[in-house]
């Protein structure tokens, strides 16, 4: 069984992932195996939206040495591990919540439960645990293999990714389904609609 954790993430940069656009979330510190995480959104939206299954992480300076200096990939690379994103975590699928659960609800379940800046293991806040289990679900929105490494959008950031044309046709897209409007996601290059 996937270890469960509570994993935050700004609002501003959930788009790409929605979109299916990011395959690789990035961080500082990560646990090393496949995860469950329950995803959270921070300030100003404060909410719980989904379920994320993601892969064991690739050490990004273990990958390095396989690109040529220069080369888009290597400096993208390069770009991750002098911000110290030491890891790269392959998003394997997203399922949103039908209905997202703010925090202070789950601070009436458990008023110990503090908001991690990265992750904690969920497990160790039992009732909080049980009360996201039992949360309606919509179909997951993608699954990606990762068979593969994804050369393409390896250490891409989420701006160069929003300043992308495909970016663009999925945003009129989605913002235009009723669906994903209790997605409360802003923007990394403009202000939030």
């Amino acid at each position: 069984m996937k270890r469960k954790i509570f994993l935050s993430f700004r609002p501003e940069f959930f788009r790409p992932i929605l979109y299916n656009m990011k395959m690789y979330e990035y961080r500082k510190r990560f646990c090393d195996e496949p995860t469950t995480a329950y995803l959270y959104l921070s300030a100003p939206v404060q909410e719980v939206i989904g379920i994320m299954e993601l892969g064991k992480p690739i050490h990004t300076a273990e990958k390095i040495d396989d690109y040529n200096k220069g080369s888009i990939i290597y400096d993208r690379i390069k770009n991750c591990l002098k911000n110290g994103e030491k890891f790269a975590i392959p998003i394997e699928s997203l399922q949103l919540f039908k209905q997202p659960i703010s925090i202070n609800k789950i601070k009436e379940i458990d008023s110990h439960f503090n908001v991690p800046q990265c992750y904690l293991n969920i497990q160790n806040f039992p009732a909080v645990y049980e009360y996201l289990e039992k949360q309606e679900l919509y179909n997951k929105e993608y699954i990606n293999s990762h068979s593969k490494l994804y050369e393409d959008n390896f250490c891409m950031t989420c701006k160069e990714m929003e300043m992308t044309e495909e970016f663009k046709l999925k945003d009129i897209e989605y913002t235009k389904n009723k669906k994903y409007d209790i997605i409360k996601a802003g923007y990394i290059t403009r202000r939030s609609k």
